[in-house]
């Protein structure tokens, strides 16, 4: 057995012979370059302890995913085809839930924004095209790359198998909570995650199989569960000082982009190739050799740049010199024309020091709570509701069992805010 220990599940094994793909997928330099991504980006900056990596993430969604066949394949008086098709595609499984994050690059959200292209593309990318990972799926069975990408992109005929890794209920979702919560030190991502797989079940509803809880077991872990990631929608991934530093860092590679294309600042040979791109397919190892690490790099030469702008935004993001968050009273979108009014008549640049951030528009999407509209069909969750399966086996939507549940589904998360420099608020009485 190969072992891992980690903070979160404490030990993480891998069986050398019958899970030696995992292994061998572990070991490509593609899998290794997610110990130099952050899993939450720019949260450190609110909470010291978020250092954690993708890498740990993805080893920690391989582990629940295990637990979760495994509790499944141990249950009585379930339909047997649901045991014979987790059992005959575990691996198949077990490869999407490792390689699920693999296209995320450095500050990825951001990034994305800069070169227009999603994590997912690349993941889809790394997976089947001229990589490391490629050749080792393709060793264990000619196809099963193929097989691996469809199930990311929630397109396998294998229901149950896409929804172990995208759904309400999913062990992405599951470990991130957990991790996340332990990380940044804030209580609120926490749960009983043995109470959820001791009550985990599985069965069909509308004729779609479904992962869900046991009915008479289960409600309370449920809404443990929606509860421990409203809060962290709150007071981790939508806090105010976060979300400066991401608008921010957006900033700075807007401007560098458009110094690059002026011909006053080079970009970073990889990302220049990227935004020039002809295809993802032909840049994908320029995007392999980004990290955090080189990205920062560039950002600490620019702040010694001719411009005053890049200069200014990347001393802010590097010395946590953050924008703040502009408190008023009335409407929003009117304090906002005359904040624009104001700066435009002192020089202000606004489009680099007066931003307006709408929180929901977070890549930690959860349309469960958020209620947003309908999303494209790239980002949605191959099931969308949470089930709870009552003894013989018909699923209950969660909202029609749960009173809390269903009130924080109808408000929703929804944080309009306006974030300029602390020293500018004074042009606006603040």
């Amino acid at each position: 057995m190969k072992t891992f220990r980690d903070p979160v599940h404490n030990i993480i094994s891998f069986d050398k012979i019958s899970e030696k793909v995992l292994l061998d997928l572990i070991d490509t330099k593609e899998f290794q370059r997610l110990r130099h991504i952050k899993q939450l980006g720019l949260s450190s900056f609110t909470y010291p302890g978020a250092e954690h990596t993708r890498f740990m993430h993805s080893l920690g969604v391989v582990h629940l995913t295990k637990r979760f066949i495994d509790k499944i394949c141990t249950l009585k008086n379930i339909d047997l085809r649901y045991i014979d098709e987790l059992k005959e595609n575990r691996i198949l499984a077990l490869a999407a839930a490792l390689l699920h994050d693999i296209g995320h690059g450095p500050f990825s959200h951001a990034l994305e924004k800069t070169t227009k292209v999603k994590h997912e593309t690349w993941t889809i990318e790394i997976i089947t095209g001229d990589t490391e990972i490629k050749s080792v799926l393709e060793s264990y069975k000619t196809g099963f790359s193929r097989e691996v990408a469809e199930v990311i992109h929630r397109t396998h005929e294998s229901k149950a198998i896409v929804k172990l890794l995208s759904s309400q209920l999913d062990t992405d979702r599951i470990d991130y909570l957990i991790r996340d919560s332990k990380f940044s030190g804030a209580g609120y991502g926490a749960f009983d995650l043995e109470w959820l797989i001791n009550c985990l079940r599985i069965g069909e509803v509308n004729g779609d199989t479904e992962f869900g809880l046991d009915l008479n077991k289960g409600l309370s872990i449920a809404e443990d569960f929606i509860m421990a990631r409203y809060y962290m929608y709150v007071n981790v991934y939508f806090h105010r000082a976060t979300r400066s530093a991401e608008l921010i860092i957006d900033k700075i590679f807007q401007r560098a982009a458009e110094l690059d294309r002026e011909g006053k600042v080079g970009l970073p040979e990889d990302l220049s190739e990227i935004i020039q791109r002809i295809s993802v397919h032909d840049t994908l190892n320029n995007y392999l050799n980004l990290t955090e690490s080189t990205i920062l790099h560039y950002f600490s030469l620019w702040t010694k740049s001719n411009d005053e702008i890049l200069t200014d935004l990347c001393n802010r993001l590097l010395n946590r010199k953050l924008f703040k968050e502009i408190q008023f009273d009335g409407n929003l979108f009117e304090f906002w024309a005359k904040a624009v009014k104001i700066f435009g008549e002192k020089g202000i640049p606004t489009d680099y020091y007066l931003l307006m951030d709408e929180a929901t528009s977070s890549t930690y999407k959860d349309y469960y709570i958020s209620q947003k509209p309908k999303a494209e069909e790239s980002e949605r969750e191959a099931s969308e509701q949470i089930f709870l399966f009552d003894k013989i086996g018909n699923g209950i939507e969660l909202t029609n069992k749960s009173k809390i549940i269903n009130q924080i589904r109808n408000e929703g998360i929804k944080i309009n805010r306006m974030f300029m420099p602390e020293e500018y608020k004074k042009f606006l009485g603040g």
